[in-house]
């Protein structure tokens, strides 16, 4: 029943109900006072002419007697009362007008109300109405039955005979009035019930003839609150209602285009943002990431991991943007890589209301960058100490400061070999950079593996005696052939097995293993000292070299090896990595891919 009343339905028909329970209400009341008012002013006037028109004739006629006679017949046909009274107000004759009740005619003219004194001076006053106490009740006459009697009364003077006045007073029941009213009022009440219940259904039908197409604008609405832009309410009536029905499917059509072009702009904005290389993030005023692409996602969980404590990702820049206003550009180290960080301000009406940073990982320019400066600095120091021997030892030839043959023969013999090794190096930078540019020339052919393989075992075989190091060879591949450029490949092979004993031990070993189906798997493995964690994603690059504390006292080689091998095993389509641990061995993984069919 609440509902119902809180719905637009009860609303208009209460409101509707109680409009015409109130017109109603002042209705009756001002016909009730209106009939009340009329038949009072009748009553009143007829009463007073009456009392006039008796007191003419009873002053016009001789015969007193016979005149208040007829009177009292005259009153008994209008049911009206009458008391004539000399100047000592002593009743000389009554006529009770039957079938009034017996009234109490003492009472009537000691009523100041009815002023009998002033009418006996000769005036006229108005008629007045007064309630009679009467002795006991009156069961048969309504208006007497709780023992009081409403009458109206009126005194006129009268000249009874010469030099005597008196007066005529004159008295009717307005029960009849009473019972007209009754009557009014009930047949008020009758059609007050007949047109309430009218109104009623009539107001019900037209509060539910409203608002049935508010409910379906309701339900409508609420669909395209919940994302069905192609609902449309029909339109029944071209009124009000209609036009807003109209607008309201207007409305939703031009909705669903603009929430369709958002959904494109926005699955375009997502897509570009997703196949950027740079990471973006906007935050908003609150500090919370609102949009962050994969990249940024990858940033945004280093940076969590190594600032536990900030509110939220980058809450010192952004404190800098808001506060500021202006942009903020700072390269930031993050779990090892260097990442380029443009924050600006993102505004609204003067207003700052977030941010949005750029992300760049620059961490291979800024390694390129070093790499490019270590190249110079190490290729000036590897010339610089074989130019610096051929120098000294060339200027002790020239200044006859050799004082034996086997002198000369000695710095003859250290000239050579720094000359060979500055060759080398020569040679090998020229080789690289051949290599890098893509000038990489191979001459493949079918190789038997396992001999091919033993040929470059026992080549290694006398140095890991004397080192004291066990290199062993374990062939497990089901394929007997492969295709590659052999001499490239032992340049390759030959590089990793001397590094590889290079940093192994004594009494350490070093293995060579073939293995896979489906791809060929090259590995050497030592049990050597090992390489750290953070130089291994640089093993690969130009005059990368171990720790010199970690060999064994032997020469060390250019460090340009792993990257020569890098680029020869690129060239044959196939991939070099290595694993390691520090204190425990290397391992470097050759795979090539090989053809099924012709093994």
């Amino acid at each position: 029943m609440d509902v119902i009343f809180r719905s637009v339905v009860g609303k208009l028909w209460m409101t509707i109900i109680a409009l015409f329970a109130l017109v109603l209400t002042v209705f009756s009341l001002l016909l009730v006072q209106s009939f009340d008012n009329f038949y009072h002013n009748r009553q009143t006037s007829n009463l007073q002419d009456l009392a006039i028109g008796l007191r003419d004739g009873l002053a016009q006629s001789e015969d007193k007697q016979s005149a208040l006679e007829l009177a009292s017949r005259f009153g008994l046909v209008h049911h009206t009362g009458l008391v004539v009274v000399d100047e000592q107000k002593n009743i000389i004759g009554k006529s009770e007008g039957k079938p009034l009740p017996r009234i109490p005619v003492d009472q009537l003219l000691a009523e100041k109300g009815l002023k009998l004194t002033e009418a006996i001076e000769g005036k006229h006053p108005l008629p007045e109405r007064f309630s009679l106490n009467l002795s006991e009740p009156d069961r048969n006459n309504p208006a007497a039955r709780n023992g009081t009697l409403p009458i109206l009364a009126v005194a006129v003077p009268l000249e009874i005979s010469s030099g005597h006045k008196g007066a005529v007073v004159l008295y009717q029941t307005i029960e009849d009035f009473d019972d007209t009213l009754t009557e009014v009022r009930l047949l008020i009440f009758v059609v007050g019930v007949i047109a309430f219940t009218a109104t009623t259904f009539f107001a019900f039908f037209l509060s539910s003839r409203i608002t049935s197409p508010l409910r379906q604008m309701k339900e409508t609405a609420h669909r395209i609150a919940e994302g069905d832009f192609h609902a449309e309410i029909p339109i029944r009536t071209t009124d009000e209602i209609g036009e807003l029905a109209a607008s309201l499917n207007t409305m939703a059509t031009r909705l669903n285009q603009l929430v369709d072009a958002l959904s494109k702009e926005k699955e375009q904005l997502a897509s570009v943002l997703r196949s950027m290389v740079d990471g973006v993030v906007m935050i908003d005023g609150e500090g919370n990431v609102v949009v962050a692409n994969p990249p940024a996602e990858h940033f945004l969980r280093d940076w969590r991991y190594e600032h536990p404590d900030e509110p939220f990702p980058l809450y010192g820049y952004y404190q800098q943007v808001v506060r500021g206003g202006y942009e903020v550009a700072e390269d930031i180290p993050v779990q090892g890589r260097i990442w380029s960080l443009v924050m600006v301000p993102l505004m609204d009406k003067e207003q700052i209301r977030g941010a949005v940073a750029v992300i760049r990982d620059m961490t291979r320019e800024r390694k390129l960058d070093k790499m490019r400066n270590d190249f110079v600095a190490n290729v000036s120091h590897e010339l610089r100490t074989p130019l610096s021997m051929l120098q000294g030892y060339s200027e002790a030839i020239v200044d006859d400061m050799v004082a034996t043959p086997e002198e000369h023969k000695e710095l003859a013999q250290i000239i050579y070999d720094e000359s060979v090794r500055m060759t080398k190096l020569v040679n090998e930078l020229l080789s690289l950079a051949r290599m890098e540019a893509g000038h990489v020339e191979l001459f493949k052919e079918r190789v038997e593996l396992r001999p091919y393989l033993e040929r470059i075992h026992r080549k290694f075989s006398n140095l890991a005696r004397e080192q004291d190091i066990s290199l062993s060879l374990e062939v497990t591949t089901p394929h007997q052939h492969a295709d590659f450029d052999p001499d490239r490949m032992e340049q390759v092979l030959t590089n990793l097995i001397d590094n590889a004993l290079r940093h192994t031990p004594s009494h350490g070993s070093v293995m060579i293993r073939a293995r896979g189906e489906k791809v060929l798997w090259l590995e050497i493995s030592d049990t050597g000292s090992g390489i750290p964690q953070e130089d291994l994603p640089f093993v690969f690059e130009r005059f990368y070299k171990a720790d010199k504390a970690r060999t064994r006292g032997r020469a060390g080689g250019t460090g340009l090896g792993l990257a020569i091998a890098k680029n020869i095993i690129d060239a044959h389509g196939g991939t070099i990595s290595v694993q390691s641990k520090l204190g425990e061995g290397t391992t470097f993984t050759i795979s090539i891919l090989v053809d099924t069919k012709t093994n």
